[in-house]
């Protein structure tokens, strides 16, 4: 039984953005986008590849926002109309699967317990292996190359708490 599963980020901070000219875009450091054919913009809410011509934003997102020396924030793509998944436990999307993987186990307060890179075949097992520790209260994954984030592990028992409505598993809307 796996400890873990994976999230998309929130949707909802992100909603208002795609109404704004490209201009006013800029203004605030996003681009718009559109998805190619070959993938390589995976959406950190819908932890999927958009379909070739989706709408997409580039912009900087604070994917570590605890009071720690290890605050940080990146790039991410958004995909218009995604909501947040939630993945079962133990599964990785396929986008993660395809990549070498910067793994970055954190502890309660926020503070890096250890890091790691793994190709993306290989994250389940890692995540299974960093979840082990008892200290380990949540692993972010990083695109090896470009550094970029890619989504966030949590453990199991993290999932049985009460669900934000707009949480999606495998797809479907939590009820």
């Amino acid at each position: 039984m796996h400890m873990w599963y994976l999230g998309g980020i929130d949707h909802r901070p992100f909603l208002h953005l795609f109404e704004k000219s490209d201009t006013a875009l800029a203004a605030l450091g996003i681009q718009r986008r559109w998805a190619g054919a070959h993938g390589g913009h995976p959406c950190r809410v819908g932890l999927s590849d958009p379909p070739p011509g989706s709408e997409l934003l580039l912009l900087s997102h604070v994917h570590l926002p605890l009071h720690s020396p290890y605050h940080a924030s990146g790039p991410i793509f958004v995909q218009r109309g995604a909501t947040r998944c939630v993945l079962p436990p133990g599964e990785v999307p396929p986008y993660v699967q395809r990549r070498m993987i910067s793994l970055r186990a954190y502890d309660h307060a926020a503070l890096m317990r250890e890091a790691q890179i793994a190709a993306g075949s290989e994250v389940g097992a890692q995540l299974d292996r960093l979840f082990a520790d008892p200290a380990v209260a949540f692993v972010q994954l990083h695109n090896a190359a470009h550094g970029c984030f890619s989504c966030q592990a949590d453990r199991v028992a993290v999932a049985s708490a009460p669900r934000d409505p707009h949480d999606v598993i495998d797809g479907t809307p939590v009820t």
